[in-house]
């Protein structure tokens, strides 16, 4: 994930796509459009985003993730009342109920063995995780260049019932990160995202998204 650094017009066009994908809504230019007030504005600061790293798109053009959100379906779901976005990877993942600024539970599995892995998180804390033990694995590829972290990140970046699973996981040989617990992934998520936290708080549009369907 790259920080963001743009104008007003970026600011309010990424928190428009996010606050559509936290309501899996089909991201339309009109209603990009309709939702930041920005006129044919949109399309030249769509396109900054996409060259910033901030928004990712397919060889159609259209969104498949703005971090933290994914556009498609992900094996992490974070559950916020009505909203069930999919999150690009488990620290993505725990930054989303505090950008949304709503308890949620995140909905994932052990990457080792398949195992349902389900954590509480409220802000930055951790409230609640089944299993207890349960880490995540925090990584990249090294050999992958200026690659975008939806390929050489997000895909390596997992839940682990425990620690035994996540040693014994079947990495790539130019996979480097470490395995950490819960308490300290939620925390690294956020500060990681404080950035983007800000921006989608700050210009959030009015509709509250706990009335969304």
């Amino acid at each position: 994930m790259r920080e963001v650094r743009g104008t007003i017009d970026h600011e309010r066009l990424l928190t428009a796509i996010l606050f559509e994908l936290a309501q899996r809504h089909g991201v339309t230019p009109a209603g990009l459009r309709r939702l930041t007030g920005l006129g044919d504005r949109v399309d030249e600061a769509f396109a900054d985003l996409v060259r910033s790293g901030a928004v990712i798109v397919n060889g159609e053009g259209a969104i498949v993730a703005a971090y933290p959100l994914s556009a498609v379906p992900t094996g992490h779901l974070v559950e916020l009342g009505a909203l069930a976005p999919w999150a690009n990877c488990a620290i993505d993942a725990l930054a989303v109920p505090m950008m949304v600024g709503r308890r949620g539970t995140v909905r994932s599995a052990c990457a080792h063995c398949g195992s349902p892995v389900v954590v509480e998180v409220d802000g930055s804390t951790i409230r609640a995780a089944h299993p207890a033990e349960a880490v995540v694995a925090y990584g990249r590829l090294t050999d992958c260049g200026d690659r975008p972290a939806l390929e050489v990140s997000c895909p390596f970046i997992n839940f682990f019932c425990g620690r035994e699973h996540a040693e014994a996981w079947q990495r790539p040989k130019s996979w480097q990160g470490r395995i950490i617990p819960l308490h300290e992934a939620a925390a690294l998520a956020v500060d990681r995202f404080q950035p983007i936290i800000q921006i989608y708080q700050r210009h959030l549009p009015t509709r509250d998204v706990s009335e969304q369907g």
